[in-house]
């Protein structure tokens, strides 16, 4: 009898234990939630007010560095909350919250991508995307591997370039719709992947080597074109001097 009595006192005992362990914890993770959603309220509001600018900014015919400036700067604020938005989704997640939250921040990501594609067609700007798809739901094992090699090649890629890239990392299997299509636009069937400046894909980590490569290229080819197109304008006003 006494017997039972102890290993009831002890299934009760370890019970409650258990129990309060796992409010602490939903207690900690909502207030992550509740720190991350201050943050992604404000990021919102500066992705709106990015759109709102890049607008007004091409309908007054205004200077496209002003565009080009703007978005360096929002994606480095989106970059530092994905870092923080990471760290905290690496302990483990005892409710759905952050996982709705990860949602909102991946369409964010997403509007700023193409936001910038968009800028970049109408600017013909220099700006150099390094957008970085994984997976984040259910990653296997040995894509976790991966997409952990990827994120600190991508890191230090970013401490190297600085400013002169745009890294925009996004969860690809999120059901967003609109990521979806660009994905599809874009033939991006593999993931993860690392896509450079909508051209270039990279998506084993043999292949990772290449991609200082791929964004030299480019701002070569930039910077070419820019030469070649104040030779034109150079040219242009001699030939008018003249008549």
């Amino acid at each position: 009898m006494e017997q039972k009595s102890v290993f009831w006192q002890a299934l009760i005992a370890s019970s409650l234990v258990f129990i309060i362990g796992f409010l602490i914890g939903v207690y900690f993770e909502d207030s992550r939630v509740e720190v991350m959603k201050d943050s992604f309220y404000d990021s919102e509001t500066k992705m709106n007010d990015f759109e709102l600018s890049s607008k007004i900014i091409f309908q007054t015919n205004q200077s496209c560095d002003r565009v080009v400036e703007k978005s360096v700067f929002l994606a480095n604020v989106v970059y530092a909350e994905a870092l923080k938005l990471e760290k905290y989704d690496s302990s483990n997640k005892l409710t759905e919250r952050f996982e709705l939250l990860h949602r909102r921040y991946d369409l964010l990501r997403t509007m700023l991508w193409k936001d910038i594609i968009d800028n970049k067609k109408i600017c013909n700007s220099k700006i150099n995307t390094v957008v970085y798809l994984y997976e984040y739901t259910n990653p296997s094992f040995e894509t976790k591997g991966m997409q952990g090699a990827m994120s600190n090649y991508l890191g230090d890629l970013k401490n190297e370039y600085g400013d002169k890239i745009i890294l925009i990392p996004i969860a690809s299997d999120t059901d967003l719709d609109s990521l979806n299509s660009l994905k599809e636009a874009y033939n991006i069937t593999k993931i993860p992947m690392i896509f450079v400046n909508e051209k270039y894909k990279f998506d084993t980590l043999d292949s990772l080597k290449d991609i200082r490569e791929a964004i030299n290229k480019s701002m070569m080819d930039s910077a070419n074109s820019g030469k070649k197109s104040s030779s034109q304008k150079t040219a242009s006003l001699n030939a008018e001097s003249v008549f």
